[in-house]
């Protein structure tokens, strides 16, 4: 039996990775060494009975969806299927559902939300990556997919976020296309009838103790023969551009230093025979406002609202897990 020698994902991986790796290809790595290998099939099923928890107390399943055969579940059937302590593991959560369901796929998308040691240790994780490409301006989450559902029941998709995926029950298996050929084969979007592009896809392979990354652009579906599996993941998300992050926080300040006549949700102007005011009062007032904004003033501002998005590490939300 062929054994992979560790792959240490340290300071000089991560270089790597940035250089020739992050957004450009897809990679399976084969038994990593890294302290997220910690979140294994116990530490999940424990976080995942914790959500479930809080969904059941509050009466609301936002952040998990169940399929059945493909279908997207009502929330009060998601409700009731959701795991419970007395499940004791993935493995016998499984045998309980498969008593019911030939096809079924549970996702659940904020695990992160419940333990605060499991937020640092994915944000330690991820900083070692950040410090070579910069901090998201969105966020990463933890995401988790478990069932025995032969294909991703949404079919053939992009999310818009590049994905680390560690398996911990079973083998998993990612398809993957390079956008451009799905540009040329718009087909592909959301299909699960893909054999005669099989050719054109990568096909990447792994087992517990490994780790795969693919592109924010890759279209990609996860393939099983109908086992169960059970694989969480990091999405680091790339869809917000810095002239929307910049914006929104000089948007901030102008609420500020406009006070009621920025609340205002229509335009005064003064009527010029058919046309109209060429520039309102209002937008010169506002231009105004901004002229008055000293270098200072700016430096502050942003300094401000850099340390509030700098200080979660690029998670979604870093404040109401438990420390447990």
């Amino acid at each position: 039996m062929e054994v992979n020698p560790p792959s240490t994902l340290n300071s000089t991986f991560w270089r790597s990775f940035a250089k020739t790796v992050w957004e450009k290809n897809p990679q399976l790595i084969k038994n990593i060494q890294t302290p997220v290998t910690s979140l294994d099939e116990s530490r999940i099923f424990e976080l995942l009975v914790a959500y479930s928890d809080q969904c059941r107390k509050r009466k609301n399943s936002a952040g998990i969806k169940l399929f059945i055969d493909g279908q997207l579940q009502p929330e009060f059937n998601t409700l009731q299927m959701l795991p419970r302590k007395k499940d004791k593991s993935l493995l016998k959560y499984h045998d309980r559902m498969s008593q019911y369901f030939s096809d079924y796929c549970l996702v659940c998308d904020e695990l992160l939300q419940v333990n605060k040691k499991t937020q640092n240790l994915v944000a330690d994780f991820t900083m070692d990556l950040y410090r070579e490409i910069g901090l998201p301006n969105r966020f990463s989450e933890m995401g988790l997919y478990l069932g025995n559902y032969k294909k991703t029941p949404f079919g053939v998709h992009v999310d818009g976020c590049g994905v680390f995926s560690f398996p911990i029950v079973g083998r998993k298996k990612f398809r993957l296309w390079k956008p451009a050929f799905v540009k040329k084969n718009p087909q592909l979007n959301g299909t699960f009838s893909y054999g005669r592009y099989k050719k054109d896809s990568v096909l990447l392979e792994l087992g517990r103790g490994d780790m795969c990354y693919w592109p924010s652009t890759a279209w990609h579906i996860a393939e099983s023969t109908g086992e169960f599996s059970a694989t969480w993941s990091i999405g680091v998300w790339l869809d917000r551009p810095h002239h929307i992050e910049f914006s929104e926080a000089l948007a901030e300040l102008l609420k500020d230093r406009l006070g009621k006549k920025g609340q205002l949700a229509t335009t005064p102007f003064d009527p010029l025979g058919e046309k109209l005011d060429p520039l309102p009062e209002l937008y010169r007032q506002s231009i105004q406002a901004l002229q008055n904004l000293s270098k200072k003033d700016l430096e502050q501002h942003f300094t401000r609202a850099w340390r509030r998005h700098s200080e979660k590490r690029g998670l979604k939300n870093s404040s109401s897990a438990e420390s447990s």
